[in-house]
């Protein structure tokens, strides 16, 4: 499942997959984020990547909420980014 949001002047876009293991069911997300006028978001990288998050040390329960979770790390990042000089 995917989602698409612009954040200011950054496109983000994050996904949700079902976790690697398949003893334990649920959802991890990962998002990328760039910026919508084509510069860079961090010195040479057009796009920055989080890694796969979970939800303290399991999976999401479900799709919604990795992606509601993905929104507000990358939200964290992007003001992260804008506070930078």
């Amino acid at each position: 499942m995917q989602r698409h949001i612009t954040i200011g002047d950054y496109e983000v876009s994050i996904e949700a997959d079902h976790g690697d293991d398949p003893l334990r069911s649920g959802y991890v997300v990962r998002y990328s984020i760039a910026r919508t006028d084509g510069n860079p978001v961090r010195a040479d990288f057009l796009k920055v990547h989080s890694y796969d998050l979970i939800d303290g040390v399991d999976y999401f329960g479900s799709a919604d909420a990795a992606l509601g979770y993905g929104e507000k790390k990358a939200r964290d990042d992007i003001a992260a980014l804008s506070a930078r000089p």
